[in-house]
């Protein structure tokens, strides 16, 4: 099994565990590190493979989402005074 396959059923448990425990900054990190695989190579995924090269405002649209969450899920654990927007 390469490690590509052996971190994704590492990471699976893990952002299931954080889900039940509240820990959006496990999920900020996930959503963070779509935005290094989709800059590099030019491909992001929505429903279906958006490549930068054929459509670019729908891959920057998608990238900047993933940022945004990411950075919301940041918010979320460092303020949860004002995180109410996630229950």
């Amino acid at each position: 099994m390469n490690t590509s396959r052996v971190l994704n059923y590492v990471a699976f448990p893990v952002l299931v565990i954080a889900a039940l425990l509240g820990l959006y900054w496990v999920w900020g990190l996930l959503f963070l590190w779509w935005i290094v695989p989709a800059i590099s190579t030019g491909q992001s995924h929505l429903v279906f493979e958006v490549n930068r090269d054929e459509d670019p405002v729908l891959f920057w649209a998608v990238t900047t989402l993933w940022a945004l969450f990411g950075l919301m899920m940041f918010a979320a654990s460092l303020f949860p005074q004002y995180s109410h927007w996630l229950v």
